[in-house]
């Protein structure tokens, strides 16, 4: 074990927010900023962010982080990056964008993926890439790219991620992490190479693309760079890191083969680490890099607090109150309703559907709804719904590969008085959220503490995390596996309805 004084720059490029955090190799925290910005959405399933903007902010957090009192910038060993998956950026020769960033939530791909499917299969590069086709991926955007706004297109010199839009200048190389790569849908996550198909069905070539390197690899910063005059020491490491969703993992503490994390936010995710290659014959979740010989399975669900803000701001009336007071409000509503919501669901598919239904046909719905019914239970049946998709997605996992007995919860919404107890009860598990309540900017932090040999493991050395248990209430398992078929059956019927209908992409 190396000495445990060394310290790390842990950075988190989040979708509304990037926070800045400094780590001893035990845990600790000693210094810590944040800042926010916001996306547009300039069409409907059109969500986009100014890439300069949120690189400027990213700089600006680092500075005021290595500012507070105790951050020490000499003793900084490097810095590592946990970033925003999905997301899409087209580059001119000068290294310029084009185009704002596409972010993962942005759905406007739809078409291109399904004509992707329609000539080539269902499952067409997933055995190999661990991406279902899907208008989530860089590829389909890609796709949309060249067909839509072709000019643009052609022009492009470059299509790169936000993190590498950010790091370029620190480093002085195009490089991408093998984590972030796989989020692609057009990496090879066996040889960690860009498959061939994949960039051809874009319609880019390598040259195009950032090289793909390990998250553990260290570059070195720039005399140059945005972070010069911070009082960062010469020898200092630039450590890419990896995807926001596999780095939860690490820093949530279920860094062993088969622990599972749940990291609830804007959008929400189940994964397990394991250390094979994992998919599924129905390619309803995806598989991603997270080292050179650990990869991430699971599945996103893209409508979690970004649908329970759009519920309390626009039919709960709370839209003269921020995020945290409108999330305090619904749980206080939702909690004075009794498991089930008496009968009534919530379809959350205000945004594209993702795991482990993949279906952009799928619309927001509310079903059951009687006069006998209040805002509270709506807001119960949307809380139950993301608890349903997720037990869902772990049952697939399940399938595939051994788990543990209990699942880490982490994430914004695992602050809430009653999700924890609520996931508790729906999935029949022990459910553990980290006192600390960190994931994705910890496990940045354990992947560069790593990468310096700081420590020896996946984890830090400060022994066993400290959580919080929510054991299942017998009780309500029953109900709400009652719940969960008829859930399952409301979506398959209204899936099959759009498809009899054609209803719009």
């Amino acid at each position: 074990m190396k000495s445990s004084k060394e310290r790390v720059l842990a950075v988190d490029i989040g979708t509304s927010s990037v926070r800045a955090m400094v780590f001893d190799a035990t845990g600790n925290i000693l210094a810590r900023a944040q800042i926010a910005y916001s996306t547009t959405r300039p069409a409907p399933y059109f969500e986009e962010q100014d890439p300069d903007l949120v690189r400027n902010e990213v700089y600006r957090a680092i500075k005021q982080c290595l500012a507070e009192p105790g951050a020490d910038p000499k003793t900084i060993g490097a810095i590592g990056f946990s970033s925003q998956l999905y997301g899409v950026i087209a580059l001119d020769a000068a290294g310029k964008p084009l185009t704002q960033n596409i972010l993962w939530s942005d759905g406007r791909a739809e078409p291109q993926a399904e004509a992707m499917k329609k000539t080539h299969g269902e499952h067409w590069l997933y055995p190999e890439t661990g991406c279902p086709m899907n208008s989530i991926f860089p590829l389909a955007k890609l796709a949309w790219l060249r067909e839509i706004r072709p000019a643009l297109f052609g022009a492009a010199r470059r299509f790169v991620s936000i993190k590498e839009y950010v790091t370029f200048p620190l480093i002085g190389e195009w490089v991408v992490d093998y984590s972030m790569a796989s989020a692609t849908g057009m990496l090879d996550i066996r040889s960690h190479r860009w498959h061939a198909r994949a960039t051809d069905a874009a319609g880019v070539g390598d040259d195009q693309l950032s090289r793909p390197v390990s998250g553990l690899e260290k570059f070195a910063l720039r005399s140059d760079s945005p972070l010069a005059g911070c009082g960062l020491p010469d020898n200092v490491r630039i450590i890419l890191g990896g995807g926001d969703g596999p780095l939860a993992n690490l820093g949530s503490g279920a860094s062993a083969i088969g622990a599972v994390n749940i990291d609830l936010g804007t959008s929400g995710a189940a994964r397990c680490i394991t250390d094979v290659m994992t998919v599924d014959d129905t390619a309803s979740l995806w598989c991603f890099c997270l080292t050179d010989d650990l990869w991430a399975y699971g599945g996103i669900v893209t409508n979690v607090g970004n649908a329970y803000q759009w519920l309390g701001s626009n039919l709960i009336g709370a839209a003269e109150t921020d995020a945290t007071q409108t999330y305090e409000l619904m749980n206080r509503l939702a909690a004075e309703v009794e498991p089930g919501a008496d009968g009534l669901y919530f379809l959350p598919y205000l945004r594209k559907a993702r795991s482990p239904y993949w279906d952009g046909r799928l619309k927001g719905t509310i079903y059951g709804l009687t006069a006998d019914h209040g805002t509270g239970h709506v807001a119960r049946a949307l809380l139950e719904a993301v608890a349903y998709d997720l037990r869902s997605i772990i049952g697939i996992m399940k399938q595939r590969t051994p788990i543990a007995s209990h699942i880490v919860l982490t994430g914004g919404l695992a602050k809430s008085p009653i999700i924890p107890q609520l996931l508790a009860d729906v999935l029949n598990m022990e459910l553990r959220t980290p006192e600390d309540g960190e994931g994705s900017i910890a496990g940045a932090a354990i992947l560069a503490l790593h990468g310096l040999g700081a420590i020896d493991g996946l984890s830090f050395s400060g022994g066993p995390r400290a959580y919080r248990s929510f054991i299942p209430d017998l009780a309500q398992t029953g109900r709400y596996d009652r719940a969960h078929r008829g859930y399952v059956q409301l979506v398959s019927a209204l899936r099959e309805i759009n498809l009899q209908e054609g209803s719009s992409l």
